[in-house]
């Protein structure tokens, strides 16, 4: 494994699959930016690192394996404005000689990721190794800002983490991340065609019950975590900080690849734009007590808590990123990314043999934040991946987003007149391109003054 020079690298465990070898030498690149950045719909200016040789990482990010699968329309927007085109660079990393197919779905397990925590607790008990991992996270995705306050926060956790073992905390399983890829879009477009909508979710009213609901989404970022080692503190930042194994498992990849400051390297735990992850195992180690951006006074505002009491509890994570809205009108192409992503995440929740066996899957307003998503839309979307997946889905709403009255109207007028998938989805793509309510929350910037 390269490493670079003076630096400490705790390898996995036997059960951790997948083990990373890097050959050859690769372009440079400048840096990039993973939030707050202005979306561009027109930049697909991917870097090819078609120079490697390395088996274990993918290489173009407009290209993924799937025999069927056409580019993307500018899916990963906001790396706008480099030569990344929005993409996430080269991912290292992933050994998929294990790759095992979900029958019948078109969806394959690429790789099962299984560590214990008390691996991941020595590894993070360094707190040099910990500025290293943040170093790095800073330096090479998350470019624009810092937040010191949030840093310390991450860093009183970490500590408690490291802690537990000592007040008594022995893990009962152990903490697995499995990435899965939608490698035959053919056998998506068939079920489309024939299956119909059975039933619409239930909406609830509130944010989720992670210690209730068995199987629950995270509004990831394309880097499993997002910023969660610097800046920013919403739905999938306060998972990685609260359920701080899966935190861990990330930063510790960072140091386990070469430089991706010097190189466009992605670490193991992104993905592409038809792929999903499912996580397991990470209990919870404390409350966050506010959402948004961490403030000066964070340290009263947090709650470490005893994970021996979230054991039972923890549930499965579906991790998928939303696309983001750098256009005001959703096309046919943006809808088919985003039923594809979901279906992927939904159906490996309900069907791979290991990480799978949920039936009901808790979600929300997915991507309706700063990736500028329309929540009727999303709500269409999720619903028809839930019917392809064969799951129940609970839909959480805050009050905060628009009404989802106008979408229900539409899918029980779908499902009483038993319309195909495939009729509905191209319903749904007529009717953003007919009705402003049902555009995205994109506006395009105004000309500056002259």
């Amino acid at each position: 494994m390269a490493m670079r020079r003076g630096m400490t690298c705790l390898l996995p465990t036997s059960v951790f699959l997948t083990q990373a070898r890097w050959r050859g030498s690769k372009p440079k690149h400048t840096r990039c930016e993973e939030r707050r950045t202005a979306p561009s719909p027109n930049n697909n200016n991917n870097s090819n690192n078609n120079n490697s040789n390395n088996k274990n990482s993918i290489n173009d990010d407009n290209t993924n394996s799937s025999n069927n699968s056409s580019p993307s329309p500018s899916y990963y927007g906001s790396y706008s404005g480099d030569r990344f085109g929005g993409g996430i660079g080269r991912r290292v990393g992933v050994d998929e000689s294990r790759r095992q197919a979900l029958p019948g779905t078109g969806v394959a397990r690429v790789a099962l990721f299984s560590d214990s925590h008390e691996r991941l607790r020595d590894w993070a008990s360094s707190s040099e190794r910990w500025r290293e991992a943040t170093r790095i996270h800073k330096a090479a995705y998350f470019t624009r800002t810092e937040n010191l306050a949030q840093e310390a926060v991450v860093e009183r956790v970490r500590q408690h983490y490291c802690d537990a073992s000592a007040a008594g905390y022995v893990a009962r399983a152990p903490v697995q991340a499995a990435l899965f890829r939608l490698e035959d879009e053919a056998v998506l477009q068939l079920l489309c065609d024939e299956r119909k909508i059975q039933r619409l979710p239930a909406v609830v009213l509130g944010v989720f019950d992670e210690r209730a609901e068995r199987c629950v989404v995270d509004f990831a970022n394309k880097r499993l975590g997002g910023g969660w080692l610097s800046y920013g503190m919403v739905q999938e930042e306060i998972m990685f900080l609260s359920r701080f194994d899966y935190g861990a498992l990330c930063a510790r990849s960072l140091l386990e690849m070469e430089d991706p400051t010097a190189e466009p390297l992605a670490s193991p735990f992104s993905m592409h734009e038809n792929e999903a992850w499912i996580l397991r195992g990470g209990v919870s180690f404390a409350e966050i007590g506010w959402y948004g951006r961490t403030p000066a006074d964070a340290m009263s505002r947090l709650k470490l808590l005893d994970p021996s009491a979230d054991r039972d509890t923890a549930p499965t994570i579906v991790a998928i990123d939303a696309i983001k809205a750098g256009f005001e009108v959703y096309k046919k192409e943006h809808l088919w990314m985003m039923l594809i992503k979901a279906y992927t995440g939904f159906v490996a929740a309900r069907a791979d043999p290991d990480v799978g066996s949920s039936e009901r899957i808790a979600t929300g307003s997915w991507g309706c934040g700063a990736f500028y998503n329309n929540e009727r839309v999303m709500f269409v979307v999720q619903t028809l991946a839930a019917s392809l997946a064969g799951v129940e889905l609970t839909h959480h709403i805050l009050g905060d987003g628009r009404s989802l009255a106008a979408a229900f109207e539409f899918l029980e007028a779908a499902m009483l007149s038993r319309r195909s998938i495939s009729q509905v989805l191209d319903d749904l793509a007529e009717l953003c391109a007919s009705d402003p309510a049902w555009k995205t929350k994109y506006r395009p910037p105004k000309p500056a003054a002259l």
